[in-house]
């Protein structure tokens, strides 16, 4: 009877140490994807080769700098 609980004991412990593994590399690769993916949106290769941000997002994040930056109306 002991034989057997031990191995239920065993079996229950690899199956956990299994599935906390294939977790923790199943976030990983999310992670990895979704950084890459939101990579592809921020920023473009040009025709030199060389990365840059996307131009849309630089006009979006000027606009929004400047909003900021004006002085609120003084009552």
């Amino acid at each position: 009877m002991l034989d057997g609980s031990v191995a239920v004991i065993i079996a229950i412990a690899v199956y956990v140490v299994g599935f906390v593994l294939a977790i923790l590399i199943l976030s990983a690769v999310i992670r990895n994807a979704v950084r890459k993916a939101i990579e592809d949106v921020i920023y473009k290769k040009g025709k030199d080769g060389l990365w840059s941000a996307e131009p849309g997002l630089v006009a979006i994040a000027k606009e929004i700098a400047a909003a900021t930056r004006e002085t609120p109306p003084t009552h």
